[in-house]
């Protein structure tokens, strides 16, 4: 009865904490994303790509709070703050990082590690993935299509086998048109690659596909757009974006 309770309580740190997300990525032109970020030099585009895709993408990844989770956070003396440590941008949970300390209490839905890159959820440790475009490592091996799969389907590399682990929240950016998932997929393979192993979740089989189950039904009764799996193009022409 935990385990089962325990996903549903996972459910909370996604809504939570990134429910704005589908919403404020319908409403962003590609005009507002080159006002938003400027230009790119040259050398950072992304093979196969434009340097409007990338802008927008850039955008899109900014405003969807992405560097909230994969990008490790550092604490900073002088501000008396943490914040992201930008020199890692968007590497995941450090190879060797600190994990999350404490237990749960009664009501309790995760602790959050130190660099907010780990979270100890009632039913395992999970890990941001590292989103740069490293080969080994990161996303350098994915394909576009792979990567746009990921989140029509909710599963791991966009194949049939595990879920998308919590708390990254496949159910909302779903909501994206493809050519907005592209987007972002172009900005990810035109920053920096870094080397950097994230471990593998601490999280048991069973309840690997617990959760798959779980997330499949709740994603079922939220709220999906008609646009989603539309190409920008259809989007605006039908007066939606």
């Amino acid at each position: 009865m935990r385990t089962s309770a325990s996903i549903f309580m996972v459910v909370g740190v996604a809504l939570a904490t990134i429910v704005f997300f589908a919403f404020a990525v319908q409403r962003a032109s590609q005009a507002d994303a080159v006002e938003q970020v400027g230009a790119l030099p040259q050398s950072t585009v992304a093979v196969g790509s434009t340097d409007e895709q990338v802008l927008r993408g850039r955008y899109l990844v900014r405003i969807g709070s992405c560097n909230d989770c994969h990008t490790p956070w550092v604490f900073d003396e002088e501000l008396g703050v943490a914040k992201p440590d930008m020199s890692r941008m968007l590497s995941g949970h450090p190879d060797g990082g600190p994990e999350p300390t404490g237990t749960l209490g009664a009501y309790d839905m995760g602790l959050i590690g130190p660099t907010f890159t780990s979270f100890a959820l009632p039913f395992g440790v999970l890990y941001s993935a590292n989103l740069t475009p490293d080969v080994d490592t990161g996303i350098g091996s994915w394909t576009e299509q792979m990567f746009v799969d990921i989140f029509r389907k909710g599963r791991h590399l966009g194949g049939d086998g595990r879920g998308v682990l919590p708390p990254m929240p496949w159910f909302w950016i779903r909501n994206m048109t493809d050519d907005d998932l592209k987007a972002v997929y172009a900005y990810l393979n035109s920053i920096p690659a870094i080397r950097n192993p994230v471990p593998a979740h601490k999280v048991s089989d069973e309840v690997v596909w617990q959760l798959r189950d779980g997330l499949d039904r709740m994603a079922a009764e939220l709220p999906q757009e008609e646009w989603a799996a539309r190409s920008g193009a259809q989007v605006a022409a039908a007066g939606m974006h």
